[in-house]
């Protein structure tokens, strides 16, 4: 006798939704909308996900099998985070849904038909470091001829021919544009770009663009198979559309062309920063002129923040003439007007947010609970030294750790030797710069200056360069008049060093060696700016190496690591996250907004959306501080800095204008490294 048990699905019909009391009006309009092309402009802290996850929940409850819905997002957390909620809503159908970054779904087309587009089954996926190594193998292959101007890194030139393929522009454009310095290796990038191509088909292997490449020339090449996926997907989702390139925006809407245009776009142009990653601004904004008929839906009820830092919000976009029109609505009661303060100096400003971060504390407010957001990874560094006197614990999300950055280091390396010519490790690192030279190289260098009773001089001897390979004396003697420079100017202030060092062949090998070349220098024009602060070389370096010594420690206090510390991060790190007390720092013309982005078409209204995501981040306070003077990078003028353009658009009744008193400037300028006591200690 058999015996029959029967388990009852958790998916279909086995779920209810109770969209009235789980969804406002204007999300469940979005979530309950029929077919055909769909834009969600979905404010900030409008519920986004919420509609989303609720939207594939409705459409499985309306008979719609899991396995016909794609849901496309931007990272995996996005994608784990989405089906986690559906399958709460839904139970075990959310497991059947197409969910995940397009890479990745990318990938999982391409194993069924990537024979299609001369892909085997089991192609190769390189990662970072493979991509680089096989950059370097094609370098090789094509016998560049470096001679005297230095060839970009591995990873530049991936950059490069990566960001040409996902904006749909020669590889020429994109280096006039991004790269200018490596305009003369034109010709030779391009030689490299299709050297690149053919050693990834002849390895059977692809890199991640490929993985959308391919999925285009799939879809354009072999129109079955788009019929196909238009049939077998009857409804497309995807998030954050705003951040879609042009190759993610054509293959997803050439899909829809197959389902009845059953697409749903959701995401915020008000929020669209990453141009520079090659995001297409137009995708999102001229959506309704490619998918004619489509419906509009906007969320604008805002959970997140008091009713005060809205307003404050809303006015910061308002100047924006690109834009789908909207004004978000707080749900939460009244709390405090945002605060615009304007300090004296960086320092000062360093100061003041240290100090009200520790008031808020003890009021409190987590570090966690605060944030710290700047334009640029460089306007933290006068911060994150005051963070480490004060031993207040942190934690950086918009890269690593200012001092512990690989081009700060090399510029202390120069200003080590000028202290201390017996620094081995010093050497090292400068010699390792030069082209042609290897670490076995530079230790034969070592052993022939360390016996000197100088090794400085020694370095600046002839007969150094008849030990290199013929190649290296060029970039050696270079290096010599770069030494010669730097000793003369032994002196000058530690500030007046490293402009000294700028002046040198290093932004020549920076710029060449690492990605974001520019802000890297502006990296140490900040360093500069932190070095005023010393008399003498000797007291400079201590402090960094002191403060290197605190980087390795675990300093958070009254909770674990991950709890207590306050978080420091650049804007576009920050999107789509939010905490109570928010902090903008630096807001001056120039830096905030960018003057290298100004310079760009359509700059500032990017600018500004930056901005508006950075006020859209605080739940219960904001703070905006902005420094009154700059001092130049040899101490010996002042310049009067003005606050940003986005602060002077935003009516004066919407802020509260904050002040510090009795606190001269002078006290936080020329001061030695050994007396540093910040007037707001308590």
């Amino acid at each position: 006798m058999t015996r029959t048990f029967t388990i009852q699905s958790t998916g279909g019909a086995g779920f209810h939704l109770d969209l009235e009391r789980e969804l406002n009006e204007s999300q469940r309009a979005a979530v309950t909308c029929g077919d055909g092309p769909k834009l969600v402009i979905a404010g900030a802290g409008s519920g986004k996900t919420r509609t989303l996850t609720y939207r594939v929940a409705y459409l499985v409850s309306c008979g719609t099998q899991p396995s016909q819905i794609l849901l496309a997002t931007f990272t995996n957390k996005a994608a784990r985070e989405m089906l986690s909620r559906v399958t709460a809503l839904t139970g075990d159908a959310a497991g059947q849904v197409w969910g995940g970054t397009f890479h990745a779904i990318g990938n999982r087309l391409l194993r069924q038909y990537g024979s299609l587009v001369g892909l085997q089954p089991n192609y190769s996926i390189l990662d970072d470091e493979d991509q680089r190594d096989l950059i370097k193998v094609c370098v090789t292959e094509i016998n560049v001829k470096v001679e005297e101007k230095r060839f970009p890194a591995p990873s530049i030139i991936h950059d490069l021919i990566s960001m040409a393929f996902n904006t749909q522009r020669a590889l020429s454009n994109i280096v006039e544009e991004r790269t200018p310095h490596f305009g003369i290796w034109v010709p030779e990038l391009e030689r490299i770009s299709e050297r690149y191509e053919v050693k990834k088909r002849q390895a059977n292997a692809v890199d991640y663009d490929d993985l959308l490449r391919y999925w285009q020339r799939l879809l354009r090449n072999h129109p079955q198979v788009a019929q196909r996926l238009g049939a077998q997907f009857r409804h497309l989702l995807v998030d954050e559309y705003q951040d879609t390139n042009a190759i993610q925006a054509q293959i997803i809407e050439q899909i829809a062309t197959h389902n009845g245009r059953n697409l749903m776009a959701v995401g915020d142009d008000a929020q669209s920063i990453y141009k520079f990653r090659g995001a297409n601004y137009d995708n999102i904004l001229k959506f309704p002129e490619r998918n004619p008929g489509t419906e509009i839906f906007k969320l604008e009820v805002n959970y997140r923040s008091t009713p005060e830092i809205l307003e404050f919000t809303n006015a910061s976009i308002l100047h924006n003439q690109n834009q789908f029109r909207k004004t978000l609505v707080a749900q939460r009661g009244r709390g405090s007007l945002p605060i615009v303060l304007p300090l004296n100096d960086v320092y000062q400003e360093a100061a003041f947010v240290a100090q009200r971060i520790l008031q808020l504390r003890d009021e409190g407010i987590e570090l966690r609970e605060m944030a710290v957001l700047y334009r640029a990874h460089a306007h933290s560094s006068m911060l994150q030294a005051e963070l480490i006197k004060r031993n207040i614990p942190y934690e950086v999300r918009s890269g690593v750790r200012f001092f512990e950055q690989a081009h700060i280091k090399d510029v202390v390396a120069f200003l080590k030797i000028l202290d201390n010519p017996f620094d081995e490790i010093a050497w090292r690192r400068l010699w390792l710069m030069l082209p042609r030279v290897g670490n076995a190289t530079a230790a034969k260098l070592w052993e022939l200056i360390r016996s000197a009773a100088n090794p400085l001089e020694a370095a600046l001897a002839e007969a150094i360069c008849d030990r290199l390979p013929s190649q290296a004396r060029a970039h050696m003697k270079r290096f010599q008049l770069d030494l010669r420079s730097l000793q003369a100017a032994i002196d000058g202030s530690p500030a007046e060093l490293i402009q000294t060092v700028l002046e040198t062949a290093y932004p020549e090998y920076l710029r060449a060696k690492y990605e974001g070349g520019q802000s890297r220098l502006e990296d140490i024009q900040q360093l500069a700016v932190f070095a005023r602060s010393y008399r003498s070389l000797r007291s400079l370096l201590s402090e960094l190496v002191l403060l290197g010594e605190l980087y390795g420690q675990q300093v958070a206090r009254g909770g674990s690591s991950e709890t207590e510390r306050l978080v420091l991060s650049s804007v576009h790190q920050a999107k789509g996250l939010e905490w109570r007390v928010v902090f903008i720092v630096r807001m001056c013309e120039g830096q905030f907004p960018s003057d290298m982005a100004l310079r760009e078409e359509s700059g500032e209204e990017e600018e500004r959306r930056i901005f508006y995501v950075a006020t859209t981040r605080a739940r219960d306070e904001l703070y905006i501080t902005h420094p009154l003077i700059d001092t130049g990078l040899r101490g010996d003028s002042q310049l009067l800095l003005q606050p940003s353009r986005f602060l002077r658009e935003i009516r004066f009744t919407l802020y509260e204008q904050g002040q510090i008193e009795e606190i001269p400037s002078s006290y936080f300028l020329n001061r030695s490294g050994d007396d540093q006591q910040s007037q707001f200690d308590d």
